[in-house]
Order: structure tokens, then sequence, then C-alpha cells
């Protein structure tokens, strides 16, 4: 140990001091230049510090912006949704009310026309029973008809027929009294109606009998194509009235 520092102690001995100058200035320097970096670090860091200081700062400002730009957007989103929900139930409300209306409009008019086909076919059932009426008329008058045209075809039941229509007018145009029905004449004849003249004129005499043949032909000839002949009905009657009148003066 004491020969170690001895030998130390013998080489510095030997340097000049002019190399113990130079390095000692080369010290001084070295030291300088640590202080002057350690300065220059403490700057920058300080920089450093004041860029990330306002980056935060523009950080945070932008960030408080941004948080008001969205509660600014979720008020106008708050906004637009009770319009559009407003709007929604207004909208809902007017179709409700135009749909209530068109429903009620709908069933009075489907009322309105149950009633009047309710109505047009009591009508039609009345119109149907009137013409069923008609119907049952018509074929009772077809009955009577046939029944009619049965009496004319027989002589004896058409002259009995006309005795009683003959007798039926002359009771309801005149006076009792003023007619008598088969009265005896002074020549023993029996007419079918005799009625009373005045002023003591001689009495009329009716006969209920008529060629219903030649009345016929004057308004339905057989052969279309032949004249209508009224002659031949007035020579028909003007035989009846020759062949009953000895029998009645």
């Amino acid at each position: 140990m004491n020969t170690s520092s001895e030998s130390f102690l013998l080489g510095l001995s030997r340097i000049s001091p002019a190399t113990l100058a130079l390095a000692g200035g080369a010290i001084a320097a070295l030291a300088l230049l640590l202080i002057l970096l350690l300065v220059r670090s403490g700057q920058v860091r300080r920089e450093q510090a004041e860029v990330a200081s306002l980056r935060a700062a523009e950080t945070d400002a932008r960030m408080a912006e941004l948080l008001k730009i969205q509660a600014e957007m979720h008020g106008r989103m708050s906004t637009m949704a009770e319009v559009f929900g407003s709007r929604q139930s207004e909208l809902n409300q007017a179709i409700n009310q135009r749909l209530d209306g068109m429903s009620q409009r709908v069933s009075s008019t489907i009322s309105e026309q149950t009633k009047s086909t309710h109505e047009n076919l009591q009508r039609l059932q009345e119109r149907l029973a009137v013409i069923d009426a008609a119907q049952n008329n018509i074929q009772t008058l077809a009955k009577d008809v046939v029944g009619l045209q049965a009496i004319l075809s027989n002589k004896q039941t058409r002259g009995a027929f006309g005795q009683s229509r003959m007798e039926t007018i002359v009771a309801d145009g005149l006076p009792m009294g003023a007619y008598a029905f088969q009265q005896t004449l002074s020549n023993g004849s029996r007419p079918d109606c005799t009625i009373r003249m005045p002023n003591g004129a001689p009495p009329l005499v009716i006969d209920a009998k008529f060629p219903l043949e030649a009345w016929n032909a004057i308004g339905t000839p057989a052969d279309l194509t032949e004249p209508r002949s009224p002659r031949s009905s007035s020579a028909a009657t003007w035989k009846r009235t020759s062949a009953i009148s000895p029998r009645n003066i």
C-alpha cells in the first residue's frame, strides 16, 4: 500500500506545471460544457413542458368545444325529437279523424243504400203483389170471357143471357110500371119486353134476340182480304124483325 502511494506521488512529481495547467483547463472546460449541457437540457425540458402544457390546454379547449357542440347537438336532437313527436301525434290525430270521418260517411252511405234498397224491394214487392192481383183478375176475366163465349155460342143460352141483360137495362133506366116483361098481347103473343108509350101511343115491343153471326161478320170477316159487309147484318136484322113483327102487332 505505501509502495503504491509513493509510486503515484513520484509520478506526479515528474509532471510539469504546464501539463498540470493544461489538464486543469481541460477539466474546467469539461465542467463548463457539462454545466451548459445541463442548462440547455433544462431549457429544452421547460420548452417541452410549455409545449406540452399548450397542447394540453388546446386539447382541453377542443375537448370542451366538442363537449359543448355535443351538448348543443343533443339539445337540438331532443328538440327535433320533440317536434317530430308532436308532429307525428298531430299527423296521427289528423289521420284518425279523417279515417273516422270516412268511416262515418261510408257507414252512412251504406245505411242509406241499404234503406233505399229495402224501400225499392218493398215497392217492388207491392208492385208484384198488384201485378199478381191484376193477373188473377185477368185470369178470372179470361174465365168469364170463356164462359161468355160458351154462353154466346149456344143460341138458347145466348137468348136467355140477352133476355137477362135486357131486363136489367130496362129496369135500371125506366120507372116501375113503364114496362112489362113477357106480357101477353091481344093476339096471344108474348114479346120479351113492352114499354108503355105516352099520349095513348101503342107500346114499344123489344125483342132480346139478335143475329150474332151477322154482327160478328161485320167486325171480323172470315177472309181478311174480303171487305166488311154491314148489309148482311142489316139484312139479318130486317129478317128477324119481319119474322117477329106479325106476332107482336
